[in-house]
């Protein structure tokens, strides 16, 4: 009796491998969703403390625990957002980081500097920041902006991220853009992000296919 193998019978035995956790590390999806809590809960004080003032809202508790978990969770994004896909540019993931980063730096700020600025100036100042802090949200808005479009479009281009994704990702780009302060960006960007790493792992770290033989 004669055993047959894929090897003696010429066909080829091709395994899909999946991609595994160092493609789009579970920190990205844990990052990513206690980002957009932060964001969720310092946008719903403008709902839940409606009798308070801005300054005033800004030291309640709600708004500084927000502000610490938008800047824990964006802390994690940046530190692991290079490790998203093997397949996707390292210039983008890596601006999308730092992005990442000076959201976590803005939101530390307000619930530390912030909170504390908070405490002894007029309602009338504080609603009247001038154009330095205007300013500060400039970084902010370039490397985020530039950041999650580029993981998008590359993202979806090399078939890394779903198309839903990356739309996704890429109106989250846009929210990060505009000249408003972080929270919105925040909340849509960590979902964005957290839906991205989610379809990633599933991609394969290269590409499965024929692949063309050499030329002769």
């Amino acid at each position: 009796m004669t055993s047959t193998s894929p090897a003696s019978t010429g066909t080829p035995a091709t395994t899909a491998r999946p991609a595994t956790e160092s493609a789009a590390p579970l920190a990205i999806r844990i990052g990513g969703i206690v980002g957009a809590v932060g964001a969720a809960a310092y946008i719903s004080s403008f709902f839940l403390l409606a009798d308070l003032s801005g300054r005033e809202a800004v030291r309640s508790p709600l708004c500084v625990t927000a502000n610490m978990l938008m800047a824990v969770g964006y802390a994690v994004l940046a530190l692991s957002l290079g490790s998203l896909h093997p397949r996707l540019p390292r210039w983008a993931t890596t601006t999308a980081a730092a992005g990442c980063l000076v959201v976590a730096a803005l939101a530390w700020g307000m619930a530390t500097f912030g909170a504390d600025v908070a405490g002894w100036v007029t309602d009338e100042r504080w609603d009247k920041p001038g154009t330095m802090t205007a300013v500060a949200f400039a970084p902010k808005m370039l490397l985020t902006g530039i950041g999650f479009a580029a993981v998008a479009f590359h993202g979806r281009r090399r078939r890394v991220i779903s198309l839903g994704a990356a739309v996704f990702l890429g109106f989250a780009a846009l929210v990060s853009a505009l000249p408003v302060p972080h929270p919105p960006g925040a909340l849509v960007g960590g979902l964005a992000l957290t839906w991205a790493a989610a379809t990633a792992a599933q991609t394969p770290d290269r590409p499965i296919g024929p692949q063309p033989g050499p030329r002769s």
